[in-house]
């Protein structure tokens, strides 16, 4: 009971996934940022290559139909399938292994369930699932940055690129070739100068 009523009374802050950067320095780089609502901080994560992979396999708009199925939406599915619903991503701290993780908190319509996953696991089964991710207000204030300026702007430029790509997938739909051609060709314009 006294980890319950400490548990309740810890802050929590809902976080919006951001954007995806790649650096060249020492091989190359990743990062992932999670935002506070409002742009006002920024919690960049540190990913793997393998767990870049993974982003750019799970947020492509869509999938040729050759793909494989990325395993993250394997696991989707069959947890729908069984009717297990995901209902938050709470974001972690992992200090023996010195790494973020995510908490998954499923329900199967009878009782909650706790697991813990990797931290793009989580992310992007909390994208799939459409369901909120959170950190406690004390690992933000730990670990987050303000957003400067050129982060802000690259965030500004990856939803300018968003609503291009569902701007483009309308026109494709509608068979307006000329329209999205003109598109395609923003989308390229921004994409280069990010």
């Amino acid at each position: 009971m006294y980890i319950c009523e400490l548990y309740l009374i810890m802050k929590r802050i809902r976080l919006d996934i951001g954007a995806v950067t790649a650096t060249p320095e020492n091989g190359g780089s990743f990062m992932f940022f999670l935002y506070k609502d409002g742009l006002e901080n920024c919690l960049r994560v540190k990913i793997t290559p393998g767990d870049m992979h993974a982003v750019l396999a799970n947020f492509k708009p869509d999938s040729t139909p050759n793909e494989s199925v990325p395993t993250q939406e394997v696991l989707k599915n069959a947890l729908q399938e069984f009717r297990i619903e995901l209902l938050e991503v709470l974001i972690v701290r992992n200090e023996q292994k010195d790494c973020f993780e995510s908490e998954l908190l499923l329900f199967d319509g009878n009782k909650e369930v706790k697991i813990t996953a990797g931290f793009v696991d989580g992310i992007i089964l909390a994208k799939g699932f459409q369901c909120p991710i959170y950190i406690e207000q004390e690992l933000m204030d730990k670990y987050s940055s303000s957003i400067d300026n050129s982060t802000q702007q690259f965030i500004d430029k990856q939803e300018h690129l968003n609503k291009l790509k569902e701007e483009l997938n309308k026109a494709i739909a509608s068979e307006d070739y000329e329209r999205a051609a003109k598109i395609n060709k923003a989308i390229d314009n921004i994409s280069k100068n990010i």
